[in-house]
Parts: structure tokens; sequence; C-alpha cells
């Protein structure tokens, strides 16, 4: 049994974490937000110049037509924020992503789910605290 315990204590240095990395393809697929209608070529033009650009999830919110529902923003924040933290800082990418679930209360990252979504946007748009 020691020897057993000896070698699982070893195999840790050739696990790796699991690489979470998007491309410019992941990101303007992420921009569609709503599976029933057709695709909104306005929002993901305006999704996909942001993040181009590199602007703030809260720039693309004042950016985002009138016409996209709550739910709509939850989403396209939370996706836009993932993408953003992953493409431009992936070094503090998991560090990000583990503070926000661990301050919102969830285990795991669920875009499919509004409820997720919607705690993530609101967790991202609290007050900083000085």
């Amino acid at each position: 049994m020691s020897k057993i315990t000896y070698l699982n204590s070893h195999l840790h240095k050739f696990r790796k974490e699991p690489e979470y990395k998007v491309d410019l393809e992941d990101v303007e697929a992420l921009a569609y937000y709503d599976v029933l209608v057709k695709e909104d070529k306005k929002t993901t033009k305006i999704f996909m110049k942001c993040f181009n650009n590199k602007e703030t999830y809260k720039e693309l919110l004042i950016k985002l037509p009138d016409h996209v529902d709550r739910i709509g923003r939850f989403y396209l924040i939370t996706t836009y924020w993932l993408s953003y933290i992953n493409y431009y800082h992936y070094d503090t990418f998991l560090d990000e992503v583990n503070n926000c679930l661990h301050d919102i209360d969830q285990e795991k990252v669920l875009l499919s789910s509004p409820h997720f979504c919607k705690k993530v946007y609101h967790y991202l748009m609290r007050p900083l605290i000085i």
C-alpha cells in the first residue's frame, strides 16, 4: 500500500492542467447570443470590434443595441469577459475565473445558463471597494 501512495504522490508532476485557450473564431461564435432568433450581425460586429480594440466589457455594454434583451446582455458581457481575459491575459485567466466562481458560489462555468450569466454580470458590475 505504501508503494501506491508513493507513486500517486509523484504522478502530479506529470498531470497537466487543461488548457482553455480561445482564438478569434471562437470569440465570434460566442457573440451569437440567442438561438431562438437569427444571428444579429450588428451585435456580432460591435462585439468583435470592441474585442479587437481591446475595449472593456463596460464599454461593450454601452455600445450594445437597445433591442438586446437583459438575458442577452448578461450572456454577452459574460462571454466577452471570459474571452477577453482568456485571449489577452491568459496568464491570469484561471485565477480570475476561479475568483469569480468562488464569489458567485458556483463550481463551473455554465454559459448556457441565464442564471449563471446573470450572476457573473452582477459580479463584474459590482462597485469596487477602495
